[in-house]
């Protein structure tokens, strides 16, 4: 989101993880909830074009997002409830992270410092 958006001290470095992702510098993948995230959170905010234009960006960048799945809602439910400040979007991407054995997520979002077993990588 900071990458695309508007000004942001954040926007930068997101824009840094993005072109090493382009340049084969680092190896990374996005959940299907990203995509989901996108189209609500343009669509709702009246930008639907620019939030349709950004997901067939991403989309070319990363071309096989990982799916959701019955076992990802299971591991997302089950630290939903040990971890009560965790929203439902992290912990679903927090599953998905676990369900998949991944290094980490690359996140700004430090309410997934809570998880134990999730390494967060600030971009």
């Amino acid at each position: 989101m900071y990458a695309v958006g508007k000004t942001h001290i954040l926007k930068e470095p997101c824009k840094e993880v993005l072109h090493k992702v382009v340049n084969n510098e680092i190896s990374a993948n996005i959940d299907i909830e990203v995509l989901q995230e996108l189209l609500y959170v343009y669509d709702s905010r009246g930008e639907r074009e620019k939030g349709l234009r950004i997901i067939s960006e991403i989309m070319v960048l990363f071309p096989n997002p990982f799916a959701i799945g019955k076992n990802d809602i299971v591991i997302a439910k089950d630290l939903m409830t040990k971890y009560s400040t965790l929203t439902t979007r992290d912990a679903i991407h927090c599953a998905v992270t676990i369900n998949l054995n991944l290094e980490g997520i690359i996140s700004t979002d430090k309410g997934l410092d809570v998880v134990k077993g999730i390494h967060r990588l600030n971009p």
